[in-house]
């Protein structure tokens, strides 16, 4: 997954940076925009690609943002 894919789905999932970075458990938004930024992002880890991949497919844990 690259990082407009990324962005992509988090945005079809009406999800800010903040609650995408919730839900993944990272500690910051900031790390949810490093992974979307133009230039030089950082790779989306295989883990998180999948978890995007099954969100975008419809699964949503307990502790979906409403």
């Amino acid at each position: 997954m690259d990082n407009d894919e990324f962005r992509t789905i988090r945005t079809r999932l009406g999800l800010t940076q903040a609650q995408l970075a919730g839900v993944l458990g990272y500690l910051r938004s900031m790390q949810v925009s490093e992974i979307e930024r133009e230039t030089n992002p950082k790779p989306v880890p295989r883990a998180v690609a999948l978890l995007m991949r099954a969100y975008d497919e419809g699964y949503r844990p307990k502790d979906w943002p409403r």
